[in-house]
């Protein structure tokens, strides 16, 4: 019976005029699962020319420590290196498959990233979206420094880039470095929580 009562009391809290209620997040890749993702997809990279000594892009598992919001805890994170420092045409980045994955409830994207100031990274990268009809968008993200930093896209601003129709059958992210958006054109910079989010809900 107390059980019962403190059940029914819970749920009147939750319930309450103002009281926040989260619903439940997607989270795509925590880099806890040996290099796939979350959601048991394939994580891996591309390469515009893999002949080109110059320009080419690879990804490891590692650990840290201190991550924003996880003092003193290690966690796995992806480190992302890439080059672009041909004198031709580079392009290279890394995929995250959704398999057919419904993103149109959720509010925004969300990530933790960060820059190496050891080996150099460049401050903007480019996010593709890909749906299973072959639309897609491209955003470009900026301004990424050597601390950790929860980088957050709205959905709606994806959205109101207008070349994706359907959002509930999605292929792929996509990280897209290039010679002409990357302001350091060799360097590193590692990624972690790759989620999508509903905002909380107020009653």
């Amino acid at each position: 019976m107390k059980a019962i009562t403190l059940s029914v009391l819970l749920l009147c809290l939750l319930m309450a005029p103002g009281r926040a209620v989260f619903s439940a997040d997607l989270m795509i890749a925590s880099f806890e699962k040996s290099g796939r993702s979350d959601i048991g997809t394939d994580i891996g990279t591309w390469n515009y020319n893999t002949a080109d000594p110059n320009q080419g892009c690879a990804i490891e598992v590692v650990t840290v420590k201190d991550e924003l919001g996880k003092i003193g805890v290690e966690t796995n994170v992806l480190k992302i290196s890439y080059r672009v420092a041909s004198s031709m045409p580079a392009f290279n980045g890394i995929y995250i498959k959704l398999d057919s994955a419904d993103l149109s409830p959720y509010d925004e994207m969300s990530m933790l990233i960060k820059g190496d100031r050891e080996r150099g990274y460049t401050s903007k990268f480019k996010i593709e979206m890909k749906n299973d009809k072959g639309e897609r968008v491209v955003y470009l993200v900026k301004d990424i420094t050597g601390d950790w930093q929860k980088l957050v896209i709205p959905m709606k601003e994806l959205k109101a880039l207008g070349s994706i129709s359907d959002w509930t059958k999605m292929k792929e992210i996509v990280f897209t470095f290039d010679d002409i958006t990357a302001d350091v054109r060799m360097g590193t910079i590692y990624v972690d929580d790759i989620m999508f989010s509903k905002k909380e809900l107020s009653q």
